[in-house]
C-alpha cells in the first residue's frame, strides 16, 4: 500500500467524522440558544476539521495539484 493511498484513505475517515460531529452537533445544539458561545466555537472547530479533511485529500495527490 502506497503513502497516496493511506493519506487518502485517513482524508476519507478524517472527513466521515467530521459529517458525523456536524450532524451530531446539529441535533445537539437544537434547542439551544443560537447565539451561545459553546455552539459557535463547536460550529468553527467543525469546519476547521472539514477544512483539513480536504487538506488530506489533496496531500494525497501533490503532483496533480502542481500541474
Amino acid at each position: 500500500m502506497t503513502a497516496a493511498v493511506v493519506v487518502r484513505r485517513l482524508a476519507a475517515l478524517s472527513g466521515a467524522s467530521a459529517v458525523a460531529a456536524g450532524a451530531y452537533g446539529a441535533h445537539g445544539f437544537k434547542n439551544s440558544d443560537p447565539d451561545d458561545y459553546q455552539r459557535v466555537l463547536f460550529e468553527t472547530a467543525n469546519k476547521y476539521h472539514f477544512y483539513h479533511s480536504l487538506a488530506l485529500l489533496g496531500a494525497a495527490h501533490p503532483a496533480n495539484l502542481l500541474w
